[in-house]
């Protein structure tokens, strides 16, 4: 069997729309720019960032996470998280049901929705959980709130802002001398890419 070898050009064309592909391909963002793109609620229901600009706005507020709901009733939160207490999270959810005089949305319910941040997934695609309460290791930027793996934490309050939630990510540095305490290295703000509520 003799197997005949392939041109140049069409390893060229290959290997322009392999880059095509490359360059076209979605990108998680990292720093303030991106979104938490999933938020869990203490019931389970998973709620999904709306694309911008193509979502309900209601009362003046934008309905920016569509939550599980029947289609012709669009459930979801409104506008930014409201951060409680360093971990605790607040949040508008709302249900619609179609206006009878004009076939657009009106509110049919409207509650604020609470829970604690029990795990985060940052935009870097690291999974943190919630830090012991006795963990008692605080750096400039405040106290460890949550680990991350072995030496990767998230230090202070989470904060937030219409696109979601923002964390501080740093990481441990152990010093040679252990009487000397840890120090945090490279903090930098991260976007929530998801949060769990409980």
């Amino acid at each position: 069997m003799t197997m005949r070898r392939s041109s140049g050009p069409l390893l060229l064309a290959i290997a322009a729309l392999a880059l095509l592909a490359a360059a076209c391909a979605p990108r998680i963002p990292v720093g303030e720019e991106a979104v938490t793109n999933t938020v869990v609620l203490p019931t389970e229901e998973r709620c999904l960032y709306a694309v911008d600009g193509a979502t309900l706005t209601l009362d003046g507020e934008r309905l920016s996470w569509t939550c599980e709901s029947p289609a012709d009733a669009p459930r979801g939160l409104m506008s930014a998280p409201i951060v409680t207490a360093g971990t605790d999270i607040a949040w508008r959810l709302v249900a619609t049901e179609r206006s009878l005089t004009d076939g657009g949305y009106v509110i049919a319910q409207d509650e604020l929705v609470q829970g604690r941040a029990e795990q985060l997934v940052l935009a870097t695609g690291e999974s943190c959980t919630i830090a012991d309460v006795g963990a008692g290791i605080t750096f400039d930027q405040g106290p460890v709130t949550y680990t991350c793996g072995v030496d990767v934490v998230v230090v202070g309050d989470l904060r937030s802002d219409p696109r979601g939630l923002i964390a501080v990510r740093g990481v441990l540095v152990r010093p040679d001398d252990p009487a000397e305490p840890l120090r945090l290295g490279d903090p930098r703000t991260h976007r929530v890419a998801s949060v769990t509520l409980r």
